[in-house]
């Protein structure tokens, strides 16, 4: 583990036992071999009335404690397929501390080939060891699956929306007590509502009292197999099928680049109906450019905004992984002198997950490069571009009114998402623009794509090598930066070879003064997501999954402190804040 612990310590596993693999750490099986699978359908599926439950259901929420292997979401996953309710959408939100790596967990799975084809779904996604969330997204069965990657109670403090139904499947309580603590039995019964239930199969004494102390009616249960008993408990109260969405109508996003492509597609593969609009079309602006280069953004530390933004950019690499537009490859990274190279040490040691130090650059192994405009129509497919220029909203009804520069009214919606990039300077004052260009010269490209400052790599029609940032929404002189971009190669790459340039690329980004996105409602029928700068395709796609999954009531894919730091009010708090010490001055 990193000193400060990004990422989380993996399991340790030993195979040598007939009974299952065992976990060294705490001697204890994470399965039977034997019968794992069908004590998991009659302690947990059955223990907590599945799937009666989630019956006429549009939504419902399962929370976990002990992910482990992963054997419970794949036996939850095949019920929900084969009961699921229409349009229904399942939620797993589940803990583990020691992760395993995909290789265990494929030998683990390895022992169900009945779950054959639902495992190798999950190994594709499968996530690194980052500590946090980790969002998981199966559309085609409605179904996500958000690991926390963490202690128990840490993670459970950083959860927020209720949860149907609870699976205890941490290690023997004699022996993993932090997961059965009277601290964790009081979080799981604020996260509860009328008939919430929980399924476990120890009856420990003090797990009886702490889950009863908590708030919940407990009762023994005949246990499975040669275990005799095993506890049920339910939050009291009557259960009622009430929706959580905060929207029942039209979405509109404003905005046909990343951020707002992103967005489609997250709130349309969860049945809501979404209307996009952009005065230019789809992958204008900032995200027209000819290629670009996916890679992590690095910061030594351990706070809630570097776990969110590796968690997008980890989210993002899956989710682009075999779409057209988008090429997985290593990204270098040169240092501009001796003091960043060591730093660039230190963050390989502190990030050994996603960066490599070679000695002479920093190897980022999972980025990727991809084409802008290719990868933006894929994640939009079929949805239909409205060309409109929105000037302001109000409200209108019991919706919102869009309205253009004319002062017609050309939509109204339920809730509109701003996503449109420096356009979004017209409701959100605290972005600034800034503007860039680059430029695709005739030559052969370098053998991996590569920053220093500026960046070249493959693109159609040659080299790209790019970008400016230019202060403001003017962009400079082509000539100036065509001049910048020779000089550059020739000082940090002399083995590239520049020939004439073949095309070029002008557009205005969106940042925030600190550098990071914008996500989350401005108002009761807008939300917001915006400032990307220019790492849109690395953040956009996983800020988008927590506004859509938000909108329709659901699991956030952020941390509680994540979704803080990348608030859309923090600008004003801070000056709040600011003008209140001043007066106190």
């Amino acid at each position: 583990m990193t000193p400060d612990g990004l990422y989380c310590d993996p399991a340790e596993l030993d195979w040598s036992q007939p009974s299952g693999p065992r976990a060294s750490a705490y001697g204890d099986v994470y399965f039977s071999a034997e019968d794992g699978l069908e004590e998991t359908r009659a302690v947990f599926l059955r223990g907590c009335g599945l799937p009666e439950a989630w019956a006429g259901r549009r939504h419902y929420v399962v929370g976990e404690l002990g992910f482990g292997t992963g054997l419970n979401a794949l036996a939850l996953w095949q019920l929900w397929r084969q009961t699921r309710p229409a349009d229904g959408w399942l939620d797993l939100v589940t803990v583990e501390k020691h992760p395993l790596d995909r290789a265990a967990a494929a030998r683990a799975f390895a022992a169900w080939p009945e779950l054959s084809g639902l495992a190798s779904r999950l190994l594709t996604q499968w996530p690194s060891r980052l500590r946090g969330p980790q969002r998981l997204v199966f559309p085609e069965d409605g179904f996500a699956i958000t690991i926390f990657q963490d202690e128990v109670e840490a993670a459970l403090s950083q959860m927020t929306r209720p949860v149907d139904a609870w699976f205890l499947d941490g290690f023997a309580p004699d022996r993993n007590a932090a997961m059965w603590s009277q601290a964790v039995f009081n979080r799981l019964g604020e996260l509860s509502v009328p008939g919430t239930r929980v399924g476990t199969f120890t009856v420990a004494g003090f797990v009886r009292r702490g889950l009863a102390e908590a708030g919940f009616d407990v009762a023994k249960r005949p246990g499975f197999g040669r275990k005799r008993e095993r506890l049920e408990a339910v939050w009291p109260g009557e259960a009622v099928d009430e929706s959580l969405a905060n929207v029942d109508g039209p979405v509109a996003v404003l905005g046909a680049g990343i951020a707002g492509a992103s967005l489609v597609q997250a709130l349309r593969r969860r049945g809501i109906e979404t209307m996009l609009i952009d005065a230019h079309g789809v992958a204008s602006g900032a995200s027209g450019a000819p290629a670009g280069l996916l890679t992590p953004r690095l910061e030594k530390a351990d706070r809630p905004h570097v776990r969110a933004t590796l968690a997008a950019f980890d989210f993002a690499r899956r989710l682009y992984d075999g779409r057209p537009g988008f090429h997985a490859e290593p990204v270098r990274r040169l240092p501009k002198d001796e003091r960043e190279a060591e730093r660039f040490a230190i963050l390989a040691d502190w990030m050994p997950d996603h960066l490599d130090w070679t000695g002479e650059a920093l190897v980022m192994p999972c980025a990727g490069r991809f084409e802008p405009a290719r990868l933006v129509a894929d994640l939009v497919a079929d949805a239909q571009c409205h060309r409109a220029r929105i000037g302001r909203v109000e409200p209108l009804g019991s919706g919102i009114g869009l309205y253009d520069d004319a002062g017609a009214c050309r939509f109204e919606v339920a809730h509109l998402v701003i996503a449109a990039g420096a356009g979004a300077l017209r409701f959100y004052p605290d972005l600034q623009a800034s503007a860039g260009q680059l430029a695709v010269f005739d030559g052969v490209p370098p053998d991996m794509p590569t920053a220093w400052g500026n960046y070249a790599c493959a693109a159609p029609g040659g080299v790209l090598v790019g970008a400016t940032h230019d202060r403001g929404d003017q962009v400079g002189p082509e000539d100036v930066a065509e001049a910048g971009f020779r000089a550059s190669v020739a000082e940090r790459m002399p083995g590239l070879a520049l020939g004439p340039v073949q095309g070029r690329w002008q557009g205005v980004r969106a940042a925030t003064p600190d550098r990071l996105p914008v996500a989350g409602r401005l108002s009761e029928r807008v939300s917001i997501l915006a400032g990307l700068g220019s790492r849109g395709f690395a953040h956009a796609p996983l800020l988008a999954e927590d506004l859509a999954s938000e909108l329709m009531g659901g699991v956030p894919a952020l941390a509680q402190n994540g979704r803080e730091a990348l608030a859309p009010g923090r600008f004003a708090e801070r000056r709040s804040r600011r003008a209140g010490q001043g007066a106190a001055g």
